[in-house]
């Protein structure tokens, strides 16, 4: 999976497709339906609005440490004090005589709840220095406007009502706006990147819960008594909690958590956001929709948070999209393999595609690179014995003259085989892959017979086996531009290929002969055959059929070297009907 800096996360880490506990969500669904139940109370909503407040404060901090994400420990005690501050609350509008130690108990918690809230996203937020310019230029504009909206709209109506009119309330009133002035830039901010469900969901909740926080002050304010009734904004910050309560369910150390400022998550952001601003500056302009006062601002705010929250969701499900994609290649997915999409974008499946794609190939030169350099490995090593089977053959005179020059001959294409693999791997060559110009005519039956007689005597074990060398036109006198020590391989391993299908014995003929322009060598047998739906696949690297063990590179090293010098192979077989494989050939030479 890609992370924020551009490379693939490590496994187990992915941050895309996340799923949670069942009984992590319980409270938040329990929470939920007590809200939507409390709709339909009428006059007696504001009995169930807070006990629901306090039921959710209980399930976040029981769930907050759970947590080990960065900068757990202020938000244990942001959640600690959001309880006791709401506990309070409660208390304090279901009893006549609410002390004044008590009510100042509250605030205080209250205080400390957003204070540890502001620590929590600051610890997440990265160093100023390591931030974009915009990022910055955004938390000093947010922070500016919060801090204006908080001093206009909420400390100096405060201060002026005469409300609580003692020190500990002025200081403690300025210390909680304060507070809520740095922790809407950051939460926004942070909302915008947010790459993980938990984020996602915590940013938002955060954000709607500092909204209604503005409304709710303002409310405080301009009240006359100590204890005023539940305002209507009261279900802003009890959605806020329910938000912020399911993001628990989520794990808030996986994955990387943030987007980079580039990123096509936050792009898309500022797409949607900035298009629906637009529209709504356009409205105030025109007056159609106009601030009045902080109940309006309020309200203002609210559009802003649904505005915000759309754009946000629009971008976090295409670009989780993006990673399901990425994570697919990542993980070298089947090509027909399609993971849930929540968004389908058929740009972004074809990138993926692409990308596979371009992964498997350089693959595919990883595991050719490795060959190379074990055949390399091997030609270079076998040297040795080969010097040795030589000075043995010097004193064989005992044997058959016929077995002494099929002797002297092995030995001698094994030793053109090593020193062909070496050459190839100091070119970085494929086999057969020499330049037509620095190719020579062979005549090609002075190459197949060697390679016949190598093969009787080899299989000379096996009565029930006959390789023969069937006649041709012209095959006497024709000649092609080849390797001849590659020649010597193709035939060799094609009648390997043919003797080990012989199951229950059989023959195998080779056949050289001219049709136009082409040499065409033939080599049959009548041996079990292959099925019609294996042929198109033979010829490619590790593709095999019928041979414990087989690794096709056989047949890949044939139709390499055929088309390398110009030719082609083709494989026309049946169960029952035996195998031909025909190599066909440019013809060089005089008989050209």
């Amino acid at each position: 999976m890609l992370q924020p800096d551009g490379t693939l996360a490590a496994a187990g880490g992915p941050v895309v497709g996340e799923t949670f506990p069942l009984r992590a969500m319980l409270p938040a669904i329990a929470l939920a339906l007590g809200i939507f139940l409390s709709l339909f109370a009428k006059s007696g909503w504001s009995r169930f609005i807070l006990p629901l407040e306090v039921f959710a404060d209980l399930c976040i901090a029981i769930f907050a440490f759970r947590h080990n994400a960065a900068g757990a420990r202020w938000w244990r005690l942001a959640a600690v004090g959001l309880l006791v501050g709401d506990s309070f609350y409660l208390i304090g509008h279901n009893v006549a005589a609410f002390p004044a130690w008590a009510f100042m108990t509250q605030e205080g918690f209250y205080s400390l709840s957003r204070v540890m809230t502001a620590a929590y996203l600051f610890s997440n937020l990265p160093p100023f220095r390591e931030l974009e310019a915009a990022e910055k230029a955004i938390l000093a504009v947010v922070c500016a406007a919060a801090t204006y909206v908080s001093v206009h709209y909420l400390i100096i109506p405060y201060f002026t009502s005469g409300n609580h009119a003692t020190i500990f309330f002025y200081t403690n009133a300025v210390i909680n706006r304060l507070a809520e002035s740095v922790t809407i830039p950051i939460v926004l901010l942070l909302g915008m990147k947010a790459r993980t469900r938990y984020w996602l969901c915590m940013t938002h909740g955060l954000t709607l819960v500092s909204i209604a926080t503005i409304a709710l002050g303002y409310n405080c304010a301009m009240s006359t008594s100590s204890v005023s009734s539940i305002p209507l904004q009261e279900y802003g910050w009890l959605c806020g909690l329910l938000i912020v309560l399911i993001a628990q369910a989520y794990d808030s150390a996986r994955g990387a958590p943030f987007a980079r400022w580039n990123s096509a998550r936050v792009r898309l952001v500022w797409l949607v956001l900035v298009f629906n601003l637009a529209m709504l500056l356009a409205l105030y302009f025109i007056q159609i929709f106009i601030s009045k006062d902080a109940l309006q601002l309020a309200s203002i705010l609210f559009i802003f948070f649904g505005l915000w929250s759309v754009a946000n969701l629009i971008a976090f499900r295409i670009t989780e999209d993006i990673y399901l994609l990425l994570e697919k290649v990542h993980v070298g997915g089947e090509a027909d393999a399609r993971p849930a999409y929540r968004v389908a974008i058929y740009e972004a499946e074809l990138f993926a595609e692409k990308l596979k794609a371009a992964y498997d190939t350089i693959r595919s030169q990883a595991r050719l690179s490795a060959l190379s350099a074990l055949a390399a490995q091997v030609a270079h090593d076998i040297r040795s014995p080969l010097a040795a089977l030589d000075s043995a053959l010097k004193d064989v005179s005992q044997l058959p003259e016929e077995k002494r020059l099929l002797i002297s001959g092995a030995a001698g294409r094994i030793r053109d085989i090593a020193n062909n693999l070496l050459e190839k791997n100091r070119q970085g060559a494929a086999p057969g892959a020499q330049p037509e110009a620095k190719l020579k005519p062979q005549l090609l039956s002075g190459l197949i017979a060697p390679v016949i007689r190598e093969k009787r005597q080899q299989y000379h074990d096996r009565a029930d086996v006959k390789i023969e060398a069937g006649p041709g036109d012209e095959a006497g006198s024709l000649a092609a531009c080849v390797d001849p020590v590659e020649f010597g391989r193709l035939l060799s391993n094609l009648v390997n290929n043919s003797v080990e299908a012989l199951e229950r014995g059989g023959t195998v003929t080779v056949t050289l002969s001219r049709r136009g322009d082409l040499a065409e060598l033939t080599v049959r047998d009548d041996g079990k055959g292959i099925p019609a739906e294996l042929l198109p696949r033979l010829g490619r690297r590790g593709e095999t059929h019928g041979k414990a063990g087989g690794s096709g590179l056989g047949l890949h090293h044939a139709r390499a070297a055929a088309e390398a010098w110009g030719g082609s192979l083709a494989i026309s077989s049946g169960p029952g009907k035996g195998t031909t494989v025909l190599i066909s050939l440019p013809l060089a030479g005089p008989e050209k």
